[in-house]
């Protein structure tokens, strides 16, 4: 990878567009990868668009984040704004019918819920313990979505 980013830097590319770029690579060598490409982007000459399933890449070094499934666009916005747009509930069982139906999806298991739910339909006041998702969480929670209604 760091070969092929040579080649495509050589020709003074303005935008690097790159799929799984990380993918395959040992931990020291992703985040060395990582570390290249914050260094080629910080001076906003050189931007660089990439898809990936590895989400700690994305928190690590997007400030962008597009999320497609399926050819949809779920979301798309600031890094942070995305994981500000939604909250990680849980609860016991009994406590799942509150907000069941505003939930992008939900998870139960013998401890109770966890579930995704738009910031703006979670009271913060409310008796539910509530958190900023990560991105993985924000994927998980969409892609369990389709399983919930197929």
């Amino acid at each position: 990878m760091k070969y092929s980013l040579a080649i495509v830097l050589s020709h003074g590319a303005k935008l690097l567009i790159l799929d799984e770029p990380t993918s395959g690579l040992d931990p020291a060598a992703r985040d060395d990868l990582l570390d290249i490409f914050q260094e080629l982007v910080v001076n906003g000459e050189i931007s660089i668009l990439f898809s990936t399933h590895i989400t700690s890449d994305l928190e690590k070094c997007a400030d962008f984040i597009t999320s497609i499934n399926n050819g949809q666009v779920i979301a798309s916005s600031e890094k942070y704004e995305l994981m500000e747009s939604f909250r990680l509930l849980s609860g016991n069982k009994n406590q799942l019918n509150h907000f069941k139906e505003k939930m992008i999806s939900y998870k139960v298991n013998s401890f109770g819920f966890t579930g995704l739910i738009p910031s703006r339909d979670f009271d913060a006041s409310s008796d539910f313990r509530a958190t900023t998702p990560s991105l993985e969480d924000i994927m998980i929670y969409f892609a369990k979505k389709e399983d919930m209604y197929v």
